[in-house]
């Protein structure tokens, strides 16, 4: 087993300072302990609309100012991972939730119990090709980042939350479409596998549990790629499902990772945005260095692999 080591996490977080948005610098300096969490709200702030909602490029792919579903999404899933849930009493972080908790449950309108986590308004921004409004993008999204976003609610808000309530009806509503679904997508599988992990942590829908678990194994098996280097679902992308198969190639991406840190010190990121219509590709390129650098961090630490 091969072990992310304490020089190589030296070097990471030197680089990830000097390349990175601030972000991520203090995402990844909250997961290796040198940074108190709280910065990260700091770092929120500079994201988030006076609607609630989150824009201003959080999420690098898109340069967007204004709120959509999908940048919540990813404000929500960095606080999640930076450590905050429903038992954090700071102020600063109670304004940001309950902020983007009215703009995601009173603002925006969900269809067929999924929300579009694109708006309209990216086209007028530079931005990946995923992000374009498109019936297209809409259908290919699928349940994500809805279920994501139902379970980060159970986790942030406070039971006592009229948000936490809705979160909890229209998960109910989401599970019992999952059981009809004859074919998932990646995104929907890496969604609907984040959400068990969080109802999960909570002892939510217990007895749903075991039944979403066998049917999200089960598609995630026959559509894993061993290429860790292309752009298809990976086991990092559903970290607690388990079986024989997924379990193995799990630890053989795992040691893809410890082993594939370029010379500079962090990962490489060569994804493009699928056309050549905006010179910002270039520079969102550049971001998602320190971006990826945080996402396998945590995937590393979350699965034992970091030196201490």
């Amino acid at each position: 087993m091969k072990l992310f080591s304490k020089e190589a996490q030296q070097t990471l977080s030197s680089q990830v300072c000097l390349k990175s948005r601030d972000v991520d610098i203090c995402v990844l300096n909250t997961l290796d302990g040198s940074m108190p969490k709280d910065y990260v709200l700091d770092c929120m702030m500079m994201y988030q609309n006076k609607d609630g909602g989150f824009g201003n490029g959080l999420y690098i792919d898109n340069y967007n100012t204004n709120s959509s579903v999908y940048q919540v999404y990813e404000a929500f899933r960095l606080l999640e991972m930076s450590g905050f849930d429903k038992t954090c009493e700071d102020k600063m972080y109670l304004d940001i939730i309950n902020k983007a908790g009215n703009y995601l449950y009173n603002r925006c309108v969900m269809k067929d119990n999924k929300w579009n986590p694109n708006v309209k308004s990216n086209d007028d921004f530079a931005h990946s090709e995923l992000f374009s409004f498109t019936k297209e993008n809409e259908e290919l999204f699928g349940y994500h980042p809805t279920i994501d976003l139902i379970g980060y609610s159970l986790v942030l808000f406070k039971e006592t939350k009229a948000y936490y309530n809705k979160a909890m009806k229209i998960a109910r509503r989401i599970i019992d479409d999952f059981y009809k679904l004859d074919k998932l997508s990646k995104y929907e599988i890496m969604g609907f596998s984040n959400f068990l992990r969080m109802i999960s942590k909570l002892g939510l829908f217990t007895e749903d549990q075991k039944r979403i678990s066998d049917k999200l194994t089960e598609y995630a098996e026959a559509m894993i790629s061993l290429d860790f280097s292309d752009d298809e679902l990976h086991p990092l992308d559903v970290m607690n499902l388990h079986s024989k198969k997924l379990d193995e190639a799990r630890e053989l991406e795992l040691d893809y990772l410890v082993d594939s840190v370029a010379k500079f010190g962090m990962w490489d990121y060569n994804k493009g945005w699928g056309s050549e219509r905006y010179p910002e590709a270039d520079s969102a390129m550049l971001k998602w260095l320190g971006a990826v650098a945080v996402n396998n961090f945590y995937k590393l630490k979350e699965c034992k692999r970091i030196e201490e």
